[in-house]
């Protein structure tokens, strides 16, 4: 990928994100519509279909949310609050993948893995095998 591809896929899901703050709905319905056509390229050119889309915004939590719970590690507060604290400051980018989580079993899937991160970062070691 190209720094003008990477450029031009984060701006993308910016404006996205902006636009769901408002109607989450009515932003991913307007990709799929003709008069949205042109979004329906971007899109294509930019991530490949919708689903590969939503995939991108899914690591994009991903990433935030590690953010947050390294910054939560450092002045004591916990997974859920730095979760909380991330929906809060991002509400159009949770509201996208409330809705990606309804539309792709493969966004779905990922969510395992958020919620292993933050027991992980709580200490959780239930699931946690050792090779010896």
């Amino acid at each position: 990928m190209t720094w003008t591809l990477l450029h031009d896929r984060m701006a993308f899901m910016a404006q996205l994100i902006r636009a769901a703050e408002t109607d989450p709905e009515a932003a991913l319905a307007e990709l799929s519509e003709p008069s949205g056509a042109a979004r329906a390229s971007e899109v294509s050119r930019l991530f490949g279909d919708e689903e590969g889309l939503l995939l991108s915004l899914r690591q994009r939590w991903l990433t935030m949310l590690a953010a947050k719970l390294d910054q939560a590690a450092y002045d004591g507060a916990t997974a859920e609050q730095a979760r909380a604290d991330l929906e809060t400051a991002q509400p159009g980018l949770h509201a996208l993948l409330e809705i990606a989580a309804r539309r792709s079993l493969r966004v779905r899937a990922l969510s395992r893995g958020e919620q292993q991160a933050m027991d992980l970062f709580d200490g959780s070691t239930s699931d946690r095998q050792t090779v010896a």
